[in-house]
C-alpha cells in the first residue's frame, strides 16, 4: 500500500510526458539509485494496481531502473 506522498509522486511522474519521466528518471538513477528503483517499482506496481497501461512510461521506467541496477553493480 502507498502512502499519499508516495501516491503524489506516482501521480507526478505519470502525469509527465514519457518523454519527461525517462529523462528525470534516469537522471535520477545516476545519482540516487536506490531511490530510482523504489519509485520504479512503486510506480509499476501503482500502475498495475490501478489498470493504467501508457507502455511509454512503463518503457521509460523500465530504462531508468536499468540504469540504476548497473550503477549499483559499478559502486
Amino acid at each position: 500500500m502507498l502512502t499519499e506522498a508516495q501516491k503524489k509522486r506516482v501521480a507526478m511522474i505519470i502525469g509527465s510526458s514519457a518523454h519527461d519521466c525517462e529523462v528525470s528518471m534516469v537522471l535520477n538513477a545516476g545519482s540516487s539509485p536506490v531511490r530510482t528503483l523504489t519509485e520504479v517499482a512503486e510506480t509499476l506496481h501503482y500502475m498495475n494496481a490501478n489498470g493504467i497501461q501508457k507502455i511509454s512510461h512503463r518503457k521509460a521506467l523500465m530504462k531508468a531502473g536499468r540504469k540504476a541496477l548497473n550503477v549499483l553493480g559499478d559502486m
